[in-house]
């Protein structure tokens, strides 16, 4: 049969229709299950599905899981310190919730710290003038059934977690000079895993970053400077279910806290700060000693050389002596990571003793640990160890002996972490050299080192800061007499103690600390104590444990306090690399050690056949202890003791008690000795011949190898005068005398000048070098030359020494340098008078 025209024309556009509706029904939305067919599945406490063809990534989420806190954690999985990042680098800790808003996803950043009680009326308004921060807002792709899908691979290449880029310091003097990584590339930076668990999800990005012309070529450690990688983790951890109680932090013990401020409150101190610490709970609550429903569990990385595992399981373990103190049995247990272990050391379901061999590591040990932001419970850790503190492969070649005179201007960072590890390190070379590569237990000074180092490391893991003023624990005496001190050097494993070497005639005793203190046993007690069901009973207890706080053996004082840097803090006993009550005497003694070390080290650190290398090293190492006590003498003057115990303490001295009056001029003594002297350092003199580096092909290309003794000399002495002559030190000394200060201003000054301009006949080139900077430095401090920032005090006290000086005359009998010298100080004196 024939169509006609219109049925044929009506037969193709019904056809047509048909084929329109076939293309409709093909265009209907997927599903969810279809979206993810044939996708990798990633399965946990967020679902990830990662596209085999272009590697996009779906997240999905229960609705459920909206507006809900969950702990974001970033940390460095490998880097490079020039780009500000190292293996194990704990980054970022923070608060976020996924909130939906019509057809997007946001994840904002909230803070937890301002705390209103519901019952008062503010509390309505506990939101004014706080900052959320929209990290991302990301559109929804699916939504159905309770669940919702959006594609985050945008999010994770990307900054808008966390900045991975390093932040630029406005006052970094030497920014033009240091390395830049450039921009990140989202092209060249992956998703390269993904660890999916019922309770966390961690994504780990590489991050490709790059600078098309770097002006800085940067260490050797970065393979083109044009194109820069790191390996961050981003960790989503859902809070923890349990009972846990937080415990209040209290100013006269030291644990890391989660800072709070009661909002409505109106108490002197309205601070709700809690501690960081594990959520340690007794199989037998009613038991006096009981084992722990589950202990902290501490893997040792299948990266750590075989013959020091037992001595790191042993560090640890050693712990476990002031937990049994606090209740608990084996509160901390060790276990080894298998070779073909299926999990990462950086997975943060396992704590990990992590050992590391970084071409310029910025620590020897490093212990963060990762705690609930709402409460202070600690939920993960892990403790980076570097191979270089067990070796001969650091800084020491070219440090001091060339005038340089700090760790941090050979760190690209400009900062050290937890730099125990360095201080030991240097501890170790100076007492007995390096290890030669035999087993761990042929090595009793490197055990004892080690063991220092990771029990100080554990501490952190379990919550404890760093306790400066431990070392005051024995004096300069009885720290040396083992029959006393029995491993235990100081009050407390987190101080930055030396290693005690004997000085000259005296027996060597305990070299490192092998053992918690007893502000360890005391600290751990009050963290980590069973608690009472009863609130005031409980608050009765903990309060009786804290009025302790006064008893010498549990000094505490932290790096808020200590005064490693010039004119910084006041207590001179809370200070890094310092031992004993009379710290300047112990100085004293380790500088008369060393200058007798001096004398045999060249015998000691040359071998026939190799070049002048280990002289070099060994040599800076020594010169660097001897600047490292001066420093600490230096800290006596214009000093002030500090005690934090609470009013009606009756065992507590005054919360300020100035340093006494014979402690102060004893270190001026010391100083004018082994600092200001013209001989200072004259064993040494000998060695100048022979510290020449190793050569490796052009590595002194452009620079003069020689050692540049009068500036390594100087340079330690103008580090002690920024001590002595720093606006805060001169100005607390005037302050002090108001309560108790028997040391004048005026008398200082005097002393200070006597022990620099030593009779010309007995000055040399080192007694000029010194009495120049000196000069120079009481010009500017009297505001001669231009404004002074100094008090009136000084600027005063500083104009007399300057007539002083200028009246002194110098013998007939002066040879042609000390007239020449004498000329040139009394010019800069008077053209300053004249200005």
């Amino acid at each position: 049969m024939k169509l006609t025209s219109l049925t044929l024309a009506l037969s193709i556009a019904l056809s047509g229709h048909a084929i329109a509706a076939d293309k409709k029904e093909d265009k209907k939305p997927k599903t969810l299950s279809e979206m993810v067919k044939d996708q990798t599945e990633f399965a946990g406490i967020f679902n990830l599905y990662q596209d085999e063809k272009t590697g996009e990534h779906l997240m999905v989420i229960n609705d459920s899981q909206l507006d809900t806190p969950f702990v974001y954690f970033a940390h460095t999985v490998d880097g490079v310190t020039d780009a500000g990042h190292f293996r194990g680098s704990y980054r970022e800790t923070k608060l976020i919730e996924f909130r939906k808003y019509f057809d997007r996803i946001d994840i904002i950043s909230k803070t937890p710290r301002y705390k209103f009680d519901e019952s008062s009326a503010i509390s309505k308004a506990s939101d004014a003038n706080i900052s959320e921060a929209v990290l991302a807002s990301i559109k929804i792709e699916k939504e159905e059934e309770g669940k919702i899908a959006f594609k985050v691979n945008k999010l994770f290449l990307s900054e808008a977690l966390h900045k991975v880029s390093p932040t630029p310091n406005p006052a970094d003097k030497k920014a033009k000079k240091r390395f830049k990584v450039g921009k990140l590339d989202d092209k060249k930076s992956r998703i390269i895993k993904q660890r999916p668990y019922p309770n966390n999800l961690d994504v780990v990005v590489d991050y490709v970053f790059t600078n098309a012309s770097p002006t800085v070529r940067g260490t050797s450690a970065v393979s083109d400077p044009r194109s820069v990688s790191v390996k961050v983790q981003h960790s989503f951890v859902a809070l923890p279910k349990n009972n846990y109680q937080p415990r209040m932090d209290d100013a006269r013990i030291g644990y890391f806290t989660n800072q709070f401020d009661k909002m409505t409150s109106t108490d002197w101190a309205p601070y709700q700060d809690v501690i960081k610490r594990w959520d340690l709970q007794k199989k037998d609550p009613s038991a006096a000693l009981s084992e722990p429903v589950k202990p902290i569990t501490w893997w040792i990385e299948n990266t750590t050389p075989i013959e020091w595992r037992d001595t790191v399981r042993d560090a640890v373990l050693t712990w476990n002596s002031s937990f049994e103190k606090a209740g608990f049995k084996n509160a901390l247990e060790v276990k080894v990571q298998p070779d073909d272990a299926d999990w990462d050391a950086g997975d943060i379901n396992y704590n990990v003793l992590r050992w590391t061999s970084s071409p310029k590591p910025p620590f020897g040990g490093y212990g963060p640990a990762l705690a609930n932001p709402l409460t202070g419970e600690i939920l993960g850790s892990d403790i980076m160890l570097e191979f270089v503190f067990m070796k001969n492969r650091w800084i020491y070649d070219t440090l001091y002996t060339q005038g340089t005179m700090s760790h941090a201007e050979h760190l690209d960072t400009g900062e050290l972490n937890c730099s125990l590890g360095h201080e030991i390190q240097q501890n170790l070379m100076f007492a007995k050299g390096l290890a030669s590569g035999d087993k761990i237990e042929d090595k009793e000074m490197l055990r004892q080192g080690l063991t220092q180092l990771v029990l100080h490391e554990v501490g952190h893991t379990l919550g404890l800061n760093h306790n400066m003023k431990s070392s005051i624990l024995w004096d300069e005496k009885e720290v040396h007499d083992k029959s006393k001190t029995q491993g235990i050097v100081t009050g407390s494993v987190m101080d930055y103690a030396p290693a005690n070497i004997a000085p000259i005639g005296v027996q060597q005793g305990d070299i490192f600390q092998t053992k918690p203190g007893p502000y360890d046993d005391w600290a751990i007690n009050y963290g980590y104590s069973t608690a009472l069901t009863d609130d005031t009973a409980e608050q009765a207890r903990l309060n009786e444990i804290l009025a302790r706080s006064s008893e010498h053996a549990l000094a505490f004082g932290n790096d808020a306090d200590d005064m490693r840097a010039p004119g910084r803090h006041i207590d001179p006993r809370v200070m890094i690399g310092d031992l004993s009550s009379n710290p300047a005497a112990y100085g004293a003694d380790r500088m008369a050690l060393i200058n007798k070390l001096f004398t045999q080290l060249k015998d000691k650190a040359t071998v026939e056949g190799e070049s002048y290398q280990q002289l070099v090293t060994s040599a800076n190492s020594l010169f660097g202890q001897y600047r490292a006590q001066a420093g600490i003498v230096s800290r006596q003057i214009g000093g002030v003791y500090v005690e934090r115990a609470v009013v009606g303490d009756v065992n507590a001295d005054k919360p300020f008690t100035p340093v006494p009056l014979e402690r102060q001029t004893q270190a001026m003594d010391i100083l004018a000795k082994f600092v200001f002297a013209p001989d200072v350092l004259k064993s040494m003199q000998p060695l100048y011949n022979y510290l020449q580096l190793q050569r490796r092909g052009f590595s002194h290309y452009g620079k003069n190898e020689d050692p540049k003794a009068h500036k390594m000399i100087l340079g330690m002495q103008k580090t002690v005068l920024a001590q002595l002559l720093h606006p805060a030190v001169l100005l607390r000394i005037s302050d002090t005398a108001l309560y108790g200060n028997e040391y004048s201003l005026s008398q200082f000054m005097e002393d200070l000048t006597a022990s620099i301009f030593v009779k010309s006949e007995e000055a040399n080139s080192i007694s000029h070098n010194l009495q120049i900077e000196y000069v120079n430095q009481l010009i500017a401090i009297a505001g001669l030359s231009k404004a002074s920032k100094y008090d009136n005090l000084t600027k005063t006290a500083a104009l007399y020494q300057l007539t002083q000086i200028a009246d002194t005359s110098i013998g007939w009998g002066a040879d042609t340098a000390t007239k020449a010298h004498k000329k040139y100080i009394d010019r800069l004196i008077a053209k300053a008078l004249e200005a």
